[in-house]
């Protein structure tokens, strides 16, 4: 079972302290998954997380890291295997080399726009990472805008986390679109598709048609292998088309999946034909 660790049980942590700031520079309590880091330590900020101060711990889940904390050393979080979720807060300015490499599970993160310094290796091998979610310090941190990290590359993956920043400089979306061209593989794709079009506010007229087009080619695949979550998705965009819906339920009656009821289902409440009454 997690156990929570809250901001004030200072156990199992050690810092330096010279009076002004503070660095947290090990952990060690064994039973805490779930933990957020103090600000404070005896009245000073705390400024730094230390070189591999939580490095391959196994028991971490989730780890809220405080407004105070400006930065991130090298590998401080390296191989925490079942880390899954990190929030930091709105003064981080730099996140070392491998900060969080080998952290497997990691799936979504939160950092601000205002991040200046991030490692090419920093998520090193983290191939479940997807979900870049970034304070806009434009308005204070107040408001956050979700990105879809889906690469499993490490060089496009660290792009489009450098893209996902930019963003909030020229408040456009072309450099983060512009990147779609070079991802590689059907998940990564879709899934950035999938992203745009559902949170579409500044999604340009070309890149909606590349987006659409991606998903409607992508659907004969999501029958294929049965994949009913993301054909949900295509209907809900609206993407599933009248010409083409007795072609997909052929291939989808040779499935037996769960796909064919949806596609029936689809095709009696978005293309069921009036039936004209001639009675006088």
């Amino acid at each position: 079972m997690a156990e929570k660790k809250s901001e004030k049980d200072l156990k199992g942590y050690k810092f330096t302290n010279d009076g002004t700031n503070v660095i947290l520079t090990s952990f060690s309590d064994p039973e805490a998954s779930e933990i957020v880091i103090p600000s404070y330590v005896d009245g000073a900020p705390l400024k730094r997380i230390g070189f591999s101060a939580f490095k391959g711990n196994g028991k971490l889940t989730s780890v809220v890291i405080p407004d105070s904390v400006q930065a991130i050393e090298n590998s401080a979080f390296r191989d925490c295997k079942n880390l899954t979720n990190v929030a930091a807060g709105r003064q981080l300015r730099s996140l070392g080399q491998y900060a969080f490499a080998g952290c497997v599970q990691l799936k979504s993160f939160t950092l601000p726009s205002s991040l200046q310094t991030l490692g090419e290796k920093t998520f090193d091998r983290c191939t479940e990472f997807t979900e870049l979610n970034v304070l806009d310090m434009n308005l204070d941190g107040r408001e956050a805008k979700r990105f879809v990290i889906a690469s499993h590359n490490e060089n496009r993956r660290w792009g489009y986390i450098q893209s996902s920043l930019t963003y909030f400089d020229e408040y456009n979306m072309r450099k983060y679109d512009e990147g779609y061209a070079v991802i590689h593989g059907f998940d990564d794709l879709y899934n950035i598709a999938e992203y745009r079009l559902f949170d579409d506010g500044q999604l340009d007229p070309y890149m909606r048609r590349v987006y659409e087009n991606n998903i409607r080619m992508s659907i004969p695949h999501l029958i294929a292998e049965d994949q009913i979550d993301r054909l949900t998705s295509a209907g809900n965009l609206g993407l599933i088309e009248e010409k083409r819906i007795d072609r997909y339920i052929e291939a989808a009656s040779r499935i037996q999946g769960r796909c064919l009821a949806y596609l029936l289902d689809y095709k009696e409440h978005h293309f069921k034909r009036r039936e004209m009454n001639f009675e006088l």
